[in-house]
């Protein structure tokens, strides 16, 4: 922490916290309008007279609904500091920030804008009221299709302007893709779990048991039906490779890790199936006419709500195997023709019209239009 006594310049956007700046810097954000990263985390106290008067109005206007008043204050400071940035636009990729939400509610001077950045489930939800209150009111929201507005109905929150676009990395990742090779029968798309925090959640073990069953059983169908596979890496951490080594063996095929390199994308569309259990980029695969299937071991109808013929439920090896035999074998063309409507619903993606362009034209709207309505 440290401290400030000069006010920042003001800025068109504030992109609220910078872990995909990069993306947005380059795809999203005009060069002529100005921008500044400020985390919800804060680490900057600012002391002017400017911000003591806009704190003091917040805390004028807003009435404290916090059991702690630190938390209040915490908000009051941040809201505050997105103030005292005046911009005309809030933008971040965290979508289901519960603090950003927080904002949207108590600030109507400033459009919000929200990027899906991942599958949204119930019972991630139903895990956080016993922390805190939710509540979730989008402004604007990009988010992967109409499952997500319905999805967002059906749990009681809001959503004013949605544009359900399809995936923001997805359609980032298609700008540098060429005609690609098959490589690989299977794609396994990890979802590895640091084992020293599964042991603290229910949910998470059943979770990281359906992991285990199924990177065990994938490994099985490959050795049986002589089937080659990549398996797509959510890092760079030694730990999570050796899980799979210690499965696969040694010579077994890996991405790279790096997500800003969107390898694991590559590997999805190299492979003739990509199988995994309760992950984005399965949605994203089947968004751009890849097979795919997602996995099911647990019966548990609270993971990976979708219905057929995304997810499926099985009891037994055999039943699995029986499944991805069908589709391996199954044409592309008829593939892609019995999914059609399944996969325009959970992820819209065009690639005539990709998610960073129709972001960037929305911003541009709001900031150009000088009679914009927000």
């Amino acid at each position: 922490m440290y401290f400030k006594f000069k006010n920042p310049k003001k800025v068109d956007i504030v992109v609220l916290d910078g872990n995909h700046e990069s993306l947005f810097k380059k795809y999203i954000i005009d060069k002529k309008h100005s921008y500044k990263v400020v985390e919800s985390k804060i680490n900057i106290l600012y002391i002017t007279p400017l911000m003591t008067w806009i704190v003091i109005k917040n805390i004028f206007r807003i009435k404290n609904k916090e059991k702690r008043i630190l938390a209040y204050l915490y908000k009051i400071y941040l809201l505050s500091l997105l103030n005292l940035h005046n911009p005309k636009i809030i933008l971040t990729f965290t979508d289901n920030n519960l603090l950003y939400h927080w904002l949207i509610r108590n600030d109507n001077t400033i459009s919000y804008l929200a990027i899906q950045n991942g599958i949204r489930q119930k019972f991630e939800f139903d895990i956080l009221k016993k922390l805190s209150s939710i509540e979730i009111n989008h402004d604007y929201y990009f988010c992967f299709g109409d499952y997500d507005i319905n999805f967002h109905k059906k749990m009681g929150f809001s959503i004013d302007k949605a544009f359900p676009c399809g995936s923001l990395k997805l359609g980032i990742s298609q700008l540098k893709s060429k005609e690609i090779t098959k490589k690989y029968d299977i794609c396994l798309l990890s979802n590895y779990k640091v084992p020293s925090r599964i042991q603290y959640c229910d949910i998470t073990k059943e979770i990281a048991e359906n992991n285990f069953l199924l990177d065990k059983n994938i490994k099985e169908y490959c050795n049986k039906n002589k089937k080659s596979i990549i398996i797509a890496l959510r890092s760079i951490k030694n730990n999570e490779k050796d899980y799979y080594k210690s499965i696969y063996g040694d010579d077994v095929n890996f991405t790279t890790g790096l997500v800003e390199s969107f390898s694991s994308y590559t590997a999805s569309i190299q492979s003739e199936i990509t199988v995994a259990y309760q992950t984005t980029l399965l949605l994203e695969t089947l968004a751009i006419k890849n097979k795919v299937l997602h996995i099911d071991f647990t019966n548990n109808s609270i993971f990976f709500d979708y219905d057929s013929p995304i997810k499926y439920e099985f009891t037994s090896f055999n039943e699995m195997e029986k499944k991805l035999n069908q589709i391996y074998l199954m044409n592309i063309n008829d593939y892609v023709a019995s999914t059609k409507t399944q996969q325009k619903y959970v992820m819209n993606y065009d690639s005539d019209n990709p998610p960073h362009e129709i972001i960037n034209s929305q911003i541009n709207k709001i900031i150009n239009t000088i009679d914009y309505v927000n």
